[in-house]
């Protein structure tokens, strides 16, 4: 099932980024590869060249990619789906931007060589007429869906107040959702606060260029925050009722992953379209001054631009000035995230292949597995039992793998129950203690059932 999630929400990523990328082969906003460009450069032999071996490296690149999650399918093992999975998409994002920044670095090489930067100083254009005028984010249309994905969190903390069937940690999740409205508002409102982009010496040409693509940005963002809101209500339904499946959630997170897919998808189209109705208006000039920020086409950094966001030269969106203090910060969060996976995948396997074990010591019961899990005073365990088969139940706050079920689980119409398990095998200890019920085993059956007489002695 995991397999099948990631499939449908993650393999479209590589074909967005492909094409996104690819598609800035083509000359456009007098800009190739983040060089700025004239058109009639643009057929000379050696451009000509660097973008077909562009398009030959990303084609490869594409093949590679496409292959690599095939491999998931060759294990069971839910940790190294995960691996695979989380690391392709991390090289994903790191490698298919290699070929860009080769055809970036090989065609300034090519314009240094051929002395077409003249008298080039890294300056920034900043736009007077109405400067700071140009806004197109509203402040109701953004908070009557943000409100409404936090009254639900309020309503989980209601039921699970009044209800036996969540806790508080289940809480935590219809939390997490619904912060992402308030992220999107948030976004929106930051890219909304940019400056005039200037691409001409008349100011009403900037200002309408400018209003044009903030609006398209509204429209996005404010489409991803009643998106969110919806999926906020999808993660919070399985909370108050046991006859609304868990289900819900599986599909409704996937359904989430590829509308938002649906919704970035026609921004190149709308803003390829904006950039055909000023192209008559666009002065190189206005560019070529900013080549030397932009390392390798994809990391800006302009000492003299004190906007901490600005907008790409590579693809869709935004990036950061790296040399404003709020660019640092983000940059360094970046790489610290990045590097986290590689961490992430070798913890999840480990997770999976060490084996659980059940210690009774010094009138405790221990459940160990890669860290001390639990540590139960053996005077407060009361109702014990030895069974050959669990309840249906579903996952609140935990780990849920083939041979391991670890953390906190909601049994339909009993509660919730702490469990420390291997489901592969055949034989489980319940009990109660300090007000919680359990289920746990051990290494194997037979460790099962010796700690299950120490118990009973």
């Amino acid at each position: 099932m995991f397999n099948i999630i990631l499939f449908i929400s993650t393999y479209p990523v590589l074909l967005i980024i492909y094409f996104v990328l690819k598609n800035n082969h083509k000359f456009h906003d007098h800009l190739l590869f983040s060089v700025s460009m004239k058109e009639e450069w643009i057929e000379q032999p050696a451009v000509q060249k660097i973008i077909s071996d562009f398009k030959k490296q990303m084609n490869i690149l594409l093949l590679i990619f496409f292959a690599i999650p095939l491999t998931s399918l060759l294990t069971s093992h839910f940790s190294i789906q995960f691996t695979i999975w989380m690391n392709w998409l991390m090289l994903l994002i790191l490698l298919f931007y290699v070929p860009y920044a080769i055809a970036n670095k090989k065609l300034k090489k090519w314009k240094k060589e051929n002395q077409l930067y003249e008298n080039q100083i890294l300056v920034s254009y900043v736009e007077m007429k109405n400067a700071g005028n140009v806004r197109k984010v509203r402040f109701l249309p953004f908070f009557l869906p943000t409100f409404l994905s936090f009254f639900i969190f309020v309503l989980s903390i209601v039921f699970s107040a009044l209800s036996e069937k969540t806790d508080f940690d289940s809480t935590i999740m219809v939390l997490s959702i619904a912060a992402i409205s308030l992220l999107y508002w948030i976004i929106a409102f930051w890219m909304d606060r940019r400056p005039v982009e200037v691409i001409c010496n008349d100011s009403d040409i900037n200002i309408n260029y400018t209003r044009s693509k903030k609006n398209v940005w509204k429209n996005f963002w404010l489409a991803c925050v009643w998106l969110n809101l919806a999926y906020t209500l999808i993660t919070f339904l399985p909370l108050i009722s046991d006859t609304i499946h868990l289900g819900i959630f599986l599909v409704g997170s996937i359904a989430y992953a590829l509308v938002l897919l649906i919704l970035i998808i026609p921004l190149g189209k709308k803003f390829k379209n904006i950039e055909k109705r000023y192209a008559s208006s666009f002065d190189p000039a206005f560019k070529t001054n900013e080549d030397e920020a932009w390392i390798f086409g994809l990391f800006y950094y302009n000492p003299k631009d004190k906007s901490s966001i600005v907008e790409t030269r590579a693809g869709i969106g935004t990036s950061v000035n790296m040399a404003t203090g709020l660019g640092k910060g983000l940059t360094i969060f970046s790489i610290i995230a990045m590097l986290s996976i590689p961490f992430i995948s070798i913890f999840m396997i480990m997770e999976e292949f060490t084996p659980i074990h059940l210690v009774i010591k010094d009138d405790t019961l221990y459940c160990e597995h890669i860290f001390e899990n639990y540590a139960i005073d053996t005077d407060t365990i009361s109702n014990v039992s030895l069974v050959d088969e669990l309840p249906s139940m579903v996952k609140s706050n935990g780990t849920a793998m083939d041979n391991l079920l670890k953390g906190k689980f909601h049994v339909r119409n009993q509660g919730n129950y702490e469990l420390f398990l291997n489901p592969q095998h055949k034989y489980y200890i319940n009990f109660s203690a300090d007000e919680k019920n359990y289920y746990v085993n051990g290494f194997d059956d037979k460790e099962t059932v010796e700690i299950y007489s120490e118990l009973t002695d």
